[in-house]
């Protein structure tokens, strides 16, 4: 096919719709994207019209430092204002030495000038082991409505999105954030993974009023304090070795001035109020993080949770607080690591929870709380 169409100088895409043929630019970088535009005026054409476009570090083939110069300021002189629909950009140094991002910057505002409803910015997989580009905060559009951050540093003293009306997905991955708040009236889902690294002194506080999914996990500090968030249905949070809320001596209390237990909130807790109107829960924890056990002293009261999935950071008397606390669960799910009873002092024994079985299971609820209630 290929040597008729040379043959006959024939385009043989010629015959591909438009459509296909954008479609297929899309997931091209954005230098290879750029070649097209020797072959026709119909793929000049096609491409000002893309909707995505990928800056993507692709080993030596990626364009180095004063070719990505280069190619940043010609394609935005090429392609104009043309609205897009999705940007994905690798932050990359200009120049070596000084590591500066200049181009980078460039490229967000580019892409937030064209109206981008997806931006995607992380950092170049290039030598360095920690964020070294840090993330503008005019990170403002009336068209925005997902943003993932990852490996970039957000070293801002709060990250208010008050100016993204829409913004709906914000996803944070392995990045350092020193901000003490993150706050969106739109944001209907909240990702902070991959061991992103949160400040350790002052808990960062999370506002999201119109959250509706949230997941927080693998990080290093303190855990966020959530405000309340009426609209919430499904929460993942697991507190791991990086979370500073346990006690290093083990006694709850110490005299360790420098140590997490200090650093609970005297009149407040900290997760489960945020978390009390979820209808899905996953809490989850290493045995010595106290944080669950601390913030159950509250009596939150989760009105609307039906499925909850805990492992072995409780006792029972923390799962007897919940259970009793959450009127309408209907499954519960208990992974432990030994067969070992969760068991309350002699003197509550008639308030005894026995579990037996391996990890994971699933407890009926509404039996259990009948059999309990009764005991």
């Amino acid at each position: 096919m290929l040597e008729m169409a040379a043959a006959s100088d024939r385009d043989p895409f010629g015959d591909l719709p438009d459509e296909l043929l954008s479609r297929v630019l899309s997931f091209l970088p954005a230098e290879d994207a750029l070649q097209t535009c020797v072959l026709e005026t119909r793929w000049r054409d096609l491409w000002r019209r893309l909707t995505s476009l990928r800056f993507v570090f692709d080993g030596p083939t990626f364009p180095r430092y004063n070719r990505f110069k280069r190619l940043v300021k010609l394609l935005i002189c090429l392609r104009g204002n043309s609205p897009l629909i999705r940007c994905e950009i690798d932050a990359y140094p200009d120049d070596e030495p000084e590591n500066m991002f200049t181009n980078t910057r460039l490229l967000i505002d580019y892409a937030l000038a064209c109206e981008a409803e997806e931006l995607i910015v992380r950092a170049a997989d290039i030598q360095y082991d920690l964020p070294v580009f840090d993330v503008p905060l005019s990170l403002i559009s009336q068209h925005l409505k997902t943003l993932h951050l990852e490996g970039v540093n957000l070293d801002h003293s709060a990250l208010k999105f008050s100016g993204c009306l829409v913004l709906e997905d914000l996803r944070i991955q392995l990045c350092n954030i020193r901000a003490c708040e993150i706050s969106s009236m739109s944001l209907k889902c909240l990702c902070i993974t991959n061991y992103c690294s949160l400040p350790d002194i002052v808990r960062l506080r999370i506002c999201g009023p119109s959250l509706i999914s949230l997941q927080l996990e693998d990080f290093e500090g303190l855990t966020p304090f959530l405000e309340n968030m009426p609209l919430l249905e499904t929460a993942h949070v697991n507190l791991e070795d990086g979370c500073h809320d346990h006690c290093r001596s083990n006694q709850g209390v110490c005299d360790n001035i420098v140590c997490g237990c200090h650093a609970y909130p005297v009149k407040e807790g900290v997760l489960l109020n945020g978390l009390s109107n979820a209808a899905k829960l996953d809490l989850i924890a290493l045995p010595k993080m106290f944080l669950y056990r601390w913030d159950l002293k509250w009596c939150p009261v989760f009105g609307k949770l039906k499925t909850l999935l805990l492992n072995e950071w409780f006792t029972t008397v923390d799962l007897v607080c919940i259970l009793r606390h959450s009127p309408v669960l209907e499954i519960l799910t208990l992974q432990l690591d030994n067969t070992e009873e969760q068991q309350e002092p002699k003197k509550q024994k008639r308030n005894h929870l026995c579990v037996h079985a391996l990890s994971p299971f699933t407890l009926n609820v509404k039996r259990l709380m009948r059999e309990f209630l009764q005991s």
